[in-house]
């Protein structure tokens, strides 16, 4: 079972403005605790559920985090479950990722990564059940799953073309996000007006696709993945703010 992420490739989440918060400053980011329900699904076969969810502590902090989760027939001969978490700092509107965490679970296999960034030092140390190494990183470096919050706050205040850098397969990869114009996107959760962005990685053709909705502040509504087996499409069926 492959994963779509949020980017949220993502999927997902930049939060309402209007409603309310822990603190100012929070209110000044623009984010909120949120809940999102997504179908993700390969050709007319919907395969599993996609839980993401944002979670804000003070002072400034974070947690992120997505699980998928095979359903239908599907649930019968796989049982792989998938989560990632993201937990680091929200300040002056920019996203310092702390820990990066990655399991996959499979029926006969348990597939983890874990990242601890060392902001001091411009390091991550990058760790699996069988291994540990040190990278080098510039300041501003994404984890690739927190960098969806950093792409929803960017489209929040008015860019579009948009970039990081990301620690990504134990390396630095360059992430670019280039804006394709609106389209109307109709989900289970409603239908949106969504700004439609072409996320590449490291100037290589575009796999990931994501339609973000202003109306309800840049969740992502629909995200597709193009892979070797076919293209993922994973829609958002329902969400609320926490």
């Amino acid at each position: 079972m492959k994963p779509i992420r949020w980017i949220l490739p993502w999927i997902i989440a930049c939060l309402p403005v209007t409603a309310s918060s822990t603190s100012a400053a929070l209110q000044d980011l623009r984010l909120k605790p949120f809940t999102a329900e997504y179908d993700l699904s390969w050709g007319i076969l919907v395969f599993a559920k996609v839980q993401v969810s944002l979670t804000l502590h003070s002072p400034n902090r974070y947690r992120y985090e997505a699980r998928t989760t095979p359903t239908g027939l599907y649930n019968l001969i796989r049982s792989d479950e998938i989560t990632e978490i993201s937990k680091g700092i929200l300040k002056g509107g920019r996203i310092t990722p702390l820990n990066y965490h990655y399991r996959h679970k499979k029926t006969d296999s348990d597939h983890q990564v874990d990242l601890e960034f060392n902001w001091q030092a411009l390091q991550v140390i990058n760790q699996t059940p069988d291994s540990r190494w040190i990278m080098k990183v510039n300041p501003g470096t994404q984890d690739k799953f927190g960098q969806q919050l950093s792409l929803m706050l960017a489209l929040a205040g008015g860019k579009r073309d948009i970039g990081f850098k990301v620690a990504d397969g134990g390396r630095t990869k360059s992430y670019r996000f280039e804006y394709q114009g609106k389209e109307l996107i109709h989900t289970p959760a409603g239908s949106y007006q969504a700004l439609k962005m072409v996320r590449t990685k490291d100037g290589r053709p575009s796999q990931a696709s994501l339609w973000l909705a202003p109306e309800i502040n840049y969740l992502p509504v629909r995200v597709e993945r193009k892979e070797k087996d076919g293209l993922f499409v994973m829609k958002l069926n329902a969400f609320r703010w926490d």
